[in-house]
């Protein structure tokens, strides 16, 4: 079985254990993350190194506040591919963001993850 996607230790850790804030911030990610991936696709098939960085960086301080460390690893991958001009690794790392990124989103789309005692 696959470790879960998500610290919620870390996560409550880094809001301060503020609930309110936690669950705001869960709500705009999860939002706004089909929309990111269709940024960091079209960033990719134009080769906007800028843009690529930009999305990747962003979506990496995102996962790293809600506890999603294999997300933001990922995301620091493609970061440094993009910046190096790594356009022959990018797509396997998009493809492995994409992957976690479903992972990050369904933890969260799942009510169960309020109930697990973190988040009172």
């Amino acid at each position: 079985m696959a470790a879960e996607p998500v610290d919620l230790v870390a996560a409550r850790r880094w809001v301060g254990g503020d609930r309110a804030l936690l669950l705001e911030l869960v709500g705009i990610f999860v939002a706004e993350a089909a929309a990111r991936m269709a940024e960091l696709r079209a960033s990719l098939a134009s080769q906007n190194v800028k843009e690529l960085e930009r999305v990747a960086h962003s979506l990496k301080g995102s996962a790293g506040i809600l506890g999603a460390g294999e997300l933001q690893q990922v995301c620091a991958e493609l970061e440094l591919a993009a910046a190096a001009k790594r356009f022959d690794v990018a797509p396997a790392l998009l493809a492995r963001l994409d992957h976690e990124l479903g992972r990050v989103v369904a933890f969260f789309r799942d009510p169960a993850w309020q109930s697990r005692g973190i988040v009172p």
